[in-house]
């Protein structure tokens, strides 16, 4: 890799390690009971990891990419679970998960716009303004609706996210990725279905021994940024 080009993915990371500048959300849009919390991220988890078993049918071709996986399962997680919902899931990893009883979709002021794509507070209009969308790419996921943990997995939990920069990729230059815990991933390769694209899930061990040393998960590597978490789980 180029020095120049390893500067600039030194500069990105340390960007997106910094702190963000407000909550971008209403108040109401926050999960704070420690049980919604964990109900949240194992219902994003399961449902994430579905999809490289079963599919869902309801998740459209149009949104099946590594983004469109992140924000299905986020809204579908915070969906009431019916048995209605149920059945549009062939296959789940855990269903005996509690409900997220504080928050559901579509949300609060918000309704269905509930990735932010601008910075600053949240104020009245922001939807009407184009600051608060239902549908949005890896980096602003990144930016504006998730916080930074760090480059290790230590402090990540199953439902976190990971996230890689590749200026040169073809197509979106930012990859995202969901933390299972216990050591594995599951992604969707980027590829429209027609191209070839899949949901894959693997170890982040594997991960590591990628001939690209791009993608390896480490601290050394300046196109990974990091393990990242759902800005409404985070502390006010």
């Amino acid at each position: 890799m180029h020095k120049w080009l390893c500067f600039v993915l030194f500069l990105e990371a340390a960007t997106w390690a910094a702190p963000s500048d407000a909550y971008g959300y209403p108040l109401e849009v926050r999960i704070t009971d420690a049980k919604d919390r964990e109900a949240f991220m194992r219902w994003f988890a399961a449902i994430a990891e579905a999809q490289y078993t079963a599919p869902s049918p309801d998740w459209k071709p149009e949104d099946q990419d590594c983004a469109g996986l992140l924000r299905y399962a986020y809204v579908e997680a915070l969906k009431p679970k019916t048995a209605a919902w149920f059945a549009k899931f062939p296959y789940l990893p855990e269903r005996n998960i509690p409900a997220v009883k504080s928050l559901s979709y579509p949300l609060p002021q918000i309704g269905r716009s509930v990735f932010r794509v601008a910075p600053g507070a949240y104020q009245r209009g922001d939807v009407e303004a184009g600051k608060l969308v239902g549908r949005t790419t890896a980096w602003y996921l990144m930016r504006y609706n998730s916080v930074f943990l760090g480059r290790t997995p230590d402090k990540a939990r199953r439902g976190d996210l990971l996230f890689f920069i590749h200026p040169l990729a073809k197509g979106s230059a930012y990859h995202s990725m969901v933390y299972l815990g216990g050591g594995m991933v599951v992604y969707h390769t980027g590829l429209r279905p027609e191209e070839g694209g899949e949901v894959r899930l693997l170890s982040l061990e594997t991960l590591r021994q990628h001939p690209e040393g791009s993608w390896h998960p480490v601290p050394e590597n300046p196109s990974f940024l990091g393990f990242f978490r759902w800005k409404i789980l985070a502390d006010p």
